[in-house]
């Protein structure tokens, strides 16, 4: 005999339906969404707006009457060295990538597969480097810098910079990566070493494949590092000419000879294209790095 009763719902997945209370959390997380992606959206937008807009002139005026034009863009090329900011802008953030892939990579792979002594007495270290604000040793650098100089003729300041932006990103990735390779059964590197591997073999061909989506964060962060920072190269440098983009840009804020906001907005949002066209290039690499590495051939 069949049991005739109230028929029950049927749920795709063990989550139970949202109580009242969960229904007024879930739209006030919702407004939350939405007005941090309007703080965020709408600066961006007049930018874009003041950058194309040739009746803006040296002020910003948001309400002011729009006309298409690229004559920001031509003060920044014909007026300003806003090339040479770019030029000096993508070789340090280059340099400053590489050379800290180059020395993460192996001290990842040093702290989480080798046991040696001081070990935890380093990363401890490692961990505390992190605490001390960069602002707070630019009287180093510059103490740093003089000595140097003197030993290595031709050692410039953007050098220095980029050693400055190399040994923070060291100190910081290392312990990430170390992190990220903790979590890799060691199981394959005994197999490959029971192949015949020695332990660079194993890093290059197991290791390294495996750990490529966080190579490939490390290397975008890296690069991003010295466009986004104002405060090192505006102290450090002290000429314009080899000023970085975020302190060359800067003058055309602070500076009344050279103020233009609206340029100053056409330089923000040329400054975003290198970010944009390394984070395309790595896209890849973050997707298709974790299901490779680990597949014996």
């Amino acid at each position: 005999m069949k049991r005739f009763g109230k028929k029950k719902e049927l749920y795709l997945s063990d989550r139970q339906p949202l109580t009242p209370l969960g229904v007024v959390l879930l739209i006030v997380s919702y407004l939350i969404l939405f007005g941090w992606a309007f703080i965020i959206i709408w600066p961006l937008t007049n930018m874009v707006i003041s950058a194309f807009n040739g009746k803006q002139e040296k002020y910003l005026i948001l309400n002011s009457i729009y006309e298409f034009s690229f004559k920001h863009f031509r003060y920044l090329f014909e007026e300003t060295l806003y090339l040479t900011w770019v030029k000096n802008t993508i070789l340090i953030a280059v340099v400053t990538a590489l050379l800290t892939l180059l020395i993460v990579s192996f001290t990842g792979y040093a702290y989480s597969r080798f046991r040696f002594k001081g070990r935890k007495a380093s990363l401890m270290a490692i961990m505390l480097i992190q605490t001390i604000p960069t602002f707070a040793g630019i009287t180093a650098y510059y103490t740093l810098h003089s000595i140097v100089s003197d030993v290595v003729p031709g050692f410039s300041r953007q050098m220095m910079l980029i050693l400055i932006y190399a040994g923070g990103g060291i100190a910081s990735n290392t312990f990430i990566l170390k992190g990220y390779m903790d979590s890799i059964s060691t199981e394959l590197d005994d197999a490959a070493k029971i192949d015949g591997c020695s332990n660079m073999q194993v890093y290059r061909l197991i290791i390294m494949p495996i750990v490529r989506p966080m190579l490939a964060i490390i290397a975008l962060w890296s690069f991003i590092g010295p466009f986004m920072d104002y405060l090192l190269p505006r102290v450090l440098l002290t000429s314009p000419e080899s000023y970085t983009l975020a302190a060359g840009l800067y003058t055309l804020m602070n500076n009344r000879e050279t103020l233009n906001q609206p340029a100053f907005a056409a330089g923000g949002l040329l400054t975003a294209i290198p970010i944009v066209i390394l984070f395309a290039a790595l896209q890849k690499q973050l997707i298709s790095g974790l299901s490779q590495g680990s597949v014996k051939g």
